[in-house]
Order: C-alpha cells, then sequence, then structure tokens
C-alpha cells in the first residue's frame, strides 16, 4: 500500500496516477479531500498505517516537518519515505533526523507543472542509497521519467540549481520586456527577433502571457519566490543574480501575484514604476 500525503496542485494528479496504475492508495490531506479509487485518511498517522511507501507532496519544509512529526506513530519499519516535495537539503537532512532510524528516506522532487503530472510526463530528481532507490523507482516511475542523482539530498540539490537558472530568466525577460516597452518598440517585433536567440524558447513560453494575459495556474507565483528562497539560502556562496530574482517574485508575490502562475511575474514586473 502506498501512502499519499498532500493533495495539492501537484499531488492531486499523482495521486491518481498511482490509482490508475492499479496501486492501493490511501490519502491524506489538510483540508480532507476525495480522489475516486482510493482511501481517505483523517490523519498522516492513520494513512501511512501499514504503508509499504509513505509520498509526500507539500507545499514548504515547515509543512513536511508538522506532517511527518504527525505520520511518525503510524509509521512501521522498513517503510521508506519518499518527500517530492521542494524543500532543499537542509529540510531533508532534517527530516532524515526527524523519520525513525529504520524508515529510509529518498528525496525526488519534481520538474514540470500540473500538465505533465496528469499526463505522467514529470522528470523525477531523485537522491538517496541506491538499494533505497531501487525499491521506490518503479512506483516513481509512474510519474515520469526517473533520475538518480547520488547520495540523500542530491536530488533536492539538483531541482535547486535548475529552478535558480530557470526562473532568474523569466525575471530577466519580464525586465526585458519592460525595458522594450519604454523604448517604445513593439513586442511583437521583439519576440519575433528573440526567436533567432538562444532566448527563443523562454520568449515563446511568455509571449502569450503579454499578448492574452497569465494561465490558469500551473505553478504558484509563491511557490517560485519560496524555491529561489531555498536556493539563495542553502550552502554555497549566493548567487547574485538568483537573489534578485528572489526579490522580484517575492515583490510580486506581496502586491497580491501569489496565487497566479508563475508566467504572472511578467506583468507584475511590468505594473513596477
Amino acid at each position: 500500500m502506498i501512502a499519499f500525503l498532500g493533495l495539492g496542485n501537484m499531488g492531486s494528479p499523482m495521486a491518481r496516477r498511482l490509482v490508475a496504475a492499479g496501486q492501493k492508495v490511501t490519502v491524506w490531506n489538510r483540508t480532507r479531500k476525495e480522489l475516486p479509487g482510493a482511501s481517505v485518511a483523517d490523519s498522516p498517522a492513520e494513512a501511512v498505517s501499514g504503508a509499504e511507501i509513505v509520498i509526500s507532496m507539500l507545499s514548504d519544509p515547515i509543512a513536511v516537518a508538522q506532517v511527518a512529526e504527525a505520520a511518525k506513530p503510524g509509521l512501521s519499519a522498513g517503510t521508506i519515505w519518499v518527500e517530492m516535495s521542494t524543500i532543499g537539503p537542509d529540510a531533508v537532512t532534517s527530516l532524515r533526523g526527524l523519520l525513525p532510524f529504520d524508515v529510509p528516506l529518498i528525496d525526488a522532487p519534481v520538474l514540470g507543472t500540473v500538465g505533465p503530472a496528469t499526463e505522467g510526463k514529470l522528470r523525477v530528481i531523485a537522491g538517496g542509497e541506491t538499494p533505497d532507490f531501487e525499491r521506490v523507482q518503479g512506483v516513481l516511475g509512474v510519474f515520469g521519467t526517473v533520475h538518480h542523482y547520488g547520495a540523500l539530498g542530491a536530488g533536492s540539490k539538483m531541482k535547486l540549481a535548475v529552478m535558480a537558472g530557470q526562473l532568474s530568466v523569466q525575471v530577466l525577460m519580464a525586465e526585458n520586456l519592460a525595458y522594450v516597452q519604454r523604448l517604445g518598440l513593439s513586442t511583437s517585433d521583439y519576440f519575433d527577433l528573440l526567436d533567432a536567440t538562444l532566448l527563443g524558447a523562454v520568449g515563446q513560453r511568455l509571449r502569450p502571457v503579454v499578448e492574452e494575459g497569465v494561465p490558469e495556474t500551473r505553478f504558484k507565483l509563491a511557490l517560485a519566490a519560496k524555491d529561489l528562497t531555498l536556493a539563495t539560502d542553502g550552502p554555497g556562496e549566493v548567487q547574485t543574480l538568483t537573489a534578485a530574482a528572489r526579490d522580484r517574485f517575492a515583490q510580486a508575490a506581496e502586491a497580491g501575484h501569489g496565487d497566479e502562475d508563475i508566467t504572472g511575474i511578467v506583468p507584475a514586473v511590468l505594473e513596477l514604476p
């Protein structure tokens, strides 16, 4: 049996894929949610009782720690915990210390949004001991392509490295578009010319935002601010450009854009004086 903790924008389609794959699934969410084909538990401890695998997909390090603490009374020796939230390597280390020693831990954040989660096309970025990873590799394959990058914490480190670059580029593009507008240039012409550069793919993603508006939320802007905070607070030197992007996302969230899709950073920056 698999216990799935957290049925947010990403957790719900991921849990549904497990059910569709024929797995016996028990789910828990802070606000009770039904999931067709799955049992619904009233507490994390109830959800994990008797589970061979526990998967957590929650919003931030605090939520993960709280849920893990609440789940501990129901855990059994040999149950393996797969942490799929984006919480950073420090929080993964803290989670390892919180769980019983006989409950192995894999960190396996994902790259992708709601669409890929629904279609089983996520990239699962895993870290942990090889025997533990091999135990859950088949289950993780239900979500998409699975990559194992090394010891515990390696998955979280790789996820933050990718997000730091990806999100910083979106802020760069938003500020560049504001510059284009101040120059009195056509944004349409700008995007056409951008297609001939290394930023062409980013431009294709953001052009509809400028021309049609922010799409339905696939990944909350506030969560992007959280990811960049983790990336700049973690090990290693602070990345200057990433820190600036973090501040832009934080500004946008504080200005009321937090629940919008991350591409909402474009109009948020364009609104700035």
